[in-house]
């Protein structure tokens, strides 16, 4: 019997230390993830975005009016930005602001300058074409009108002779007229086909004057000047790259830089359609301008756009969301990018936890919850969230404990759904 209870003792103090060596084996490894408790607070719901700021009034600075209309056979279609001043300069009317590249249209000079020359050619060799077919033609009337008189003289001196030689003498009489009267109408005819081909020659000519007269004028404005006072800021292509020295403008981009009114500044930002049906005008708005890292500007949304368009790259749909930002004394300028806070709710007396304590296993969100020297997975209902916090509406009381990462034997554990 006492070697019985001697068994059962020695059991019974191998059992203990595995429960011991047990709880503190998970008792290490829930250390190792830090905790953190839930709190009860004010909380907002917010949705962030990233946008970028621009000017609702400015001065575009373009590229020169006649370049927009230059016939398609100069074959110009965009000039490079060989030079440009740095975005930020400030400029007053008339300022030097970019130099566009003018090799293409010097080609273009030199192209139809030689066309020009044969042009040249062409018209006074039609000039002298004319003038001789014309001449000639001119011979032939009068050698018609001789050959009419002619027979006319011969007609008379058959008043002598037999019928039938008066008879011929009047029909000779006759086609000699007929010729003669040919003979002017070919001339007319002639005249007004080499007056034609004289013409073409000289349009053909003073269309290459006029694209010679349009290049110089181009080339005279190849040096961009600021439209008004301002400070100068880079516009973006449509690819959204900024414009700068070496890239190249056109009828279809004639856009260089612009003059922005710095008093009328948004931020341009697309909200996902998930988040849209949260976002109204008025909504307040906490903005951090990357140029600005260590400051905090307000905003209010002033307009939502009605109908989404499909992001780049992200194979989402985006609303347009302008928002008006309030400077607070600092240079911010059109370009800038700045993360979008969107105060959707302010809600007090609620429970919180932070973002990284919840976890989410098909569409389901759960926390490991400490229940004195165990630990639980807990699922739990969020009613919203923001950049740091998430709401809790139910699975959760004030002061429970959650870790912020799984246990070692997160596997093990089952779901313990609400009630």
């Amino acid at each position: 019997m006492k070697k019985i209870w001697q068994l059962v003792i020695f059991l019974g103090i191998i059992l203990v230390a595995l429960l011991i060596y047990y709880f503190a084996t998970r008792e290490k490894g829930e250390k190792e993830a830090a905790v953190v408790r839930v709190e009860e607070g004010n909380f907002e719901m917010t949705v962030t975005s990233m946008g970028e700021l621009e000017a609702l009034v400015s001065t575009d600075i373009t590229i020169p009016e006649i370049m927009m209309t230059l016939p398609w056979n100069l074959r110009i279609y965009q000039l490079p930005i060989n030079d440009m001043v740095k975005e930020g300069t400030v400029v007053k009317r008339g300022d030097y602001v970019a130099t566009l590249g003018a090799m293409d249209i010097e080609e273009s000079l030199k192209r139809i300058a030689d066309r020009v020359l044969t042009r040249e050619t062409d018209y006074e060799n039609a000039k002298i074409d004319s003038s001789l077919a014309l001449s000639e033609a001119r011979d032939g009337i009068r050698r018609a009108r001789d050959a009419v008189t002619d027979r006319e003289i011969k007609l008379e001196q058959s008043v002598y002779e037999s019928q039938a030689v008066q008879r011929q003498a009047q029909i000779n009489l006759e086609v000699s007229q007929r010729n003669f009267e040919q003979a002017q109408r070919n001339y007319i005819s002639l005249q007004r086909k080499h007056v034609i081909q004289v013409d073409r020659q000289k349009e053909r000519l003073d269309k290459e004057n006029k694209d010679i007269e349009i290049l110089e004028n181009l080339q005279k404005q190849v040096v961009i000047r600021a439209p008004g006072r301002g400070l100068v800021v880079y516009r973006r292509n449509n690819a959204g790259e900024k414009i700068k020295t070496g890239s190249f403008v056109s009828r279809w981009e004639p856009f260089i830089a612009m003059l922005p009114d710095l008093t009328t500044l948004q931020s341009v930002t697309y909200v996902k359609e998930i988040d849209i049906a949260k976002i109204e005008t008025g909504l307040p708005v906490r903005l951090r301008i990357d140029a600005f890292p260590d400051k905090e500007f307000n905003g209010e949304i002033t307009r939502v756009a009605n109908v989404g368009q499909e992001l780049s790259g992200q194979f989402l749909t985006g609303f347009k969301v302008d928002i008006k930002v309030e400077t607070g004394g600092e240079t911010l300028l059109p370009g800038m990018t700045s993360t979008n806070i969107i105060i959707v709710q302010n809600l007090k007396d609620v429970l919180t936890l932070p973002r990284n304590a919840i976890f989410t296993e098909e569409n389901i969100s759960y926390v490991f919850k400490k229940e004195g020297l165990s630990t639980v997975k807990q699922q739990v209902a969020l009613g919203g969230e923001n950049e740091t916090h998430v709401l809790i509406a139910n699975g959760l009381q004030k002061g429970d404990r959650v870790l912020t990462q799984p246990p070692k034997y997160a596997e093990d554990l089952n779901l313990i759904a609400l009630n």
